[in-house]
Order: structure tokens, then sequence, then C-alpha cells
């Protein structure tokens, strides 16, 4: 018999018995589909599925991190592909990794740490991921990604108890009844505050208490640079000028609570290619329900970048519907295209007529930029009036509020100012559009 160490991923279709019941037929299609999607990103991380039973998979991997990469990136996978699916035909995972010693028999592996996997499988929650603490230790300094602590748990037939770890995406829970004795004094580290503002943090203002693009923000005074990170009480903080605080002080915040600190780590998390962590960052300040139109640019480009426009379409189309804002509604409006795209941005802006990014949008879909030499009369003057529009708003502190990185703004109001100059020198005068008077 060979015995190697290795890593070990499990995963278990959540409610299949009942997915089955109800659609025998299109449960087993569902699943073959996904088995040969799942299989790809085992084998892009290195593993191989050596077992299968029914709904469940076993998978080995040579590194403990690469089989977590492959679990976060099924767990994705499969939640932007359950947003386009009614709810109660949603497939889901749960999935459980550990490493160790594993014998090898007939290409299949025994061993405690395949028990373990399977156990751990069993902690996770819907959409979930449960890491045993030596894989954990293995992958925390590797991915950035926040762990939730659970603590020890008996599971059955393990003769001991088992230390675990989640890590929880959008749509993930955190397992239930946690043995809150059997937490250890750093149990309940930042990395555990920032795991449970991606389940719970915003669908109802979560940590952040919010007044408006231009009003005071509660956020933690540490992360703003402005007092130690040993002292935990909140102050009115400016989001704005937050934001602008950590792009000077530079490097990833550890613990981010608010809005300025979850979009500097996206940001950073993007440029070094870690999309995984960049998304759900964006994610995560997505939900709270602000009205800074520049984060929510830049995740919509990062959905479409990596899943389509038709995911990015459907994320914000959820978006719009459990945190709806004017942002959310321009941004989701921005994943058509043609006629109903510019139907859309007509609409947001006739319903938030003092939504100021709106104008710079709508002037660039009419510009020549984007329809080139095909550019009517008209469209000139509907760019015009926008532009027009836009640059009142600037002149009257009505647009910078709306950005996090006002050098965004900035860049938008210079271009605004060069095609506007052009336009009017072209001769065309501008008209009136639907929803405001320029």
């Amino acid at each position: 018999m060979k015995r190697r160490v290795a890593a070990i991923l499990a995963a278990d279709i959540v409610g299949f018995s009942r997915l089955i019941a109800e659609d025998e037929d299109g449960t087993l299609q569902q699943l073959a589909a996904y088995r040969n999607v799942l299989d790809d990103f085992v084998a892009h991380h290195g593993g191989r599925v050596f077992n299968t039973a029914g709904n469940s998979i076993m998978c080995e991997f040579a590194s403990a991190v690469e089989a977590t990469r492959a679990a976060i990136d099924i767990q994705d996978y499969m939640r932007t592909q359950n947003l386009a699916s009614p709810h109660n035909r949603r497939v889901q995972f749960r999935i459980g990794i550990s490493v160790g010693e594993v014998v090898e028999r007939q290409n299949d592996l025994l061993g405690m740490a395949v028990n373990i996997a399977a156990r751990l499988e069993t902690l996770a929650s819907p959409g979930g991921i449960c890491l045993s603490r030596a894989v954990h230790e293995a992958v925390s300094g590797q991915i950035a990604v926040p762990f939730i602590d659970i603590g020890e748990r008996q599971v059955k037939n393990i003769p001991f108890p088992v230390h675990a770890f989640t890590i929880a995406g959008p749509d993930a829970g955190i397992p239930a009844e946690p043995r809150r004795s059997s937490l250890r004094p750093w149990a309940m580290s930042s990395l555990a505050v920032t795991g449970a503002c991606l389940i719970v943090l915003v669908g109802a203002g979560g940590l952040v208490s919010y007044g408006g693009p231009s009003g005071p923000m509660e956020q933690p005074a540490a992360e703003a640079g402005i007092l130690s990170p040993a002292q935990t009480f909140l102050l009115p903080v400016d989001p704005v000028e937050a934001f602008s605080g950590l792009v000077q002080r530079g490097g990833q915040i550890d613990d981010p609570h608010s809005a300025p600190g979850l979009y500097h780590n996206a940001l950073l998390l993007e440029a070094k290619g870690e999309a995984i962590g960049a998304h759900r960052a964006y994610y995560t300040l997505a939900r709270m329900g602000l009205d800074f139109v520049d984060p929510h640019l830049r995740y919509a480009a990062l959905v479409r970048a990596h899943e389509g426009r038709f995911i990015a379409r459907q994320v914000y189309a959820e978006l719009n519907e459990d945190a709806p804002t004017r942002a959310t509604a321009l941004v989701h409006a921005l994943q058509f295209d043609g006629a109903e795209r510019r139907a859309r941005l007509d609409a947001v802006i006739e319903t938030h007529p003092d939504y100021a990014p709106a104008y710079f949008l709508l002037a660039e879909e009419h510009s020549e930029d984007r329809v080139g030499s095909l550019q009517t009369a008209h469209e000139r003057r509907v760019e015009q009036a926008a532009l027009a529009e836009f640059l009142k708003a600037h002149e009257e502190g009505r647009l910078m509020p709306f950005f996090l990185d006002q050098s965004v703004a900035a860049d938008w109001v210079e271009r605004a100012h060069k095609r506007h100059a052009r336009l009017s020198l072209s001769g065309e005068s501008a008209s009136a559009l639907p929803g405001f008077d320029p």
C-alpha cells in the first residue's frame, strides 16, 4: 500500500433528495453539467477526482492551497450560476477540506484525512467551505479571503474534536451552533469579523451608519488612519477623506468595516490579480446601499471580465432588488445594450434627476466615441445637454459626493469640459431632454 500526504476536498449537494423528487431528469442534467465544470476546476488546480457516490465527490490535491483555491472557484461559479435560477431549483455545494496521510488502494484513497474532509463538509453551510486547522495554517497567508474560526467540533466517527474554520461566501451562512466555549482567545479576531460581514453586513445597514453620499459615516477610526488600531471606538469620518487617507498610506486593510476600507482593498486585490478577493470586497461594499458610483462601475467591470455581461446583469439585478440605490439602478442599466440601454439610462434620469453621474454616462452613450461617424445631430444635442447638466451639478457641488475616489470624478469633469467645448464650437445647440431642463 502506498502512503503519502495529500489535501482532500469533499463536496456534497445540499438538498439533493428534494431536487431529485421535484425534477429527477432536470436535476440529473444539471448535476452532469456541473460535474464537468467541477472536474475542470479540480484539474486546473492540479487535483483529481478519486471517488464519487451519488451527489458526493472526493478529490485529491498535492497542495492544501490549491485545494482551497479550487473550492473557492467552485463556490463562486455556483453562486453566479444560481443567480439565474429560481430559489427552489438552485444547486449548492457544501465543501470540506483536510490534509494528512492517506493510503492509495486501486486509485481510491483511504485514511483519516479522507474521513475528516467528509465530516468537515457536513459542518459547512450551503455555498460554504469548511477547513481543518491544518489546512487553515497552510493557506491563511497564501489566500486573501476571510476565515471564521468556529472552534473545536465533535463529528461523527472521529474519536477526537476537530478544530475547524470556514470560508463563507456571499450566499453562505455561519454553521449553526458554534461551540463558543471552545474558541481560543484569538478566535474572535478581525478576520472573523470580516468573514461575518460577508454574510450579514449590510443588507439592512450592517456595521455602517450612513446618511447619504455627502454625509458623515460611522467608521472605525483606526481604518481611517486617525487612531491607533487598539482604539476600537467609532468616530464620524467623511468617507471621501477616509478613502484618500488610505490611498496615501497604502497597504491592505486587515479588517475593513467601511466603504473606504473595502474599496481600497478591492482595488489593491484587483491590481494584484486576486480577482476572488476583489470580488468579495466589492460585493460587500455593493450591498451597503450607498450612492457612490465608482466602486459599482469597477465591480461591474470585474464581473463582466470574468463572468460575462449576462452574469453582470444578473448580479446588478439582484443588487438593485436587495440593496437598491441610484448607483445600482444606473450600473444595472449599463449592463444592457443598444436601445434598451439608452431607454434604461433615460428612465434612471427621469426617476433620479438629482443623480449627477447619470448625465455623464448618458452623454457618453450618445457621443461620437460610442456611435462613431453615425452620430446624428439629435445625438449631439442630447450629448451636449447631458454634459451641460453634468457640469452644472459639478459647479453647484452636487457631483463630488457621489465618488469615493475623487480622482475619478476629476477625470470625468475634465473630459466633460473638453467634449462640451468641442460641441459648442460645432454650432449645435443643446435641447431639452426628458426629465431635466439644461
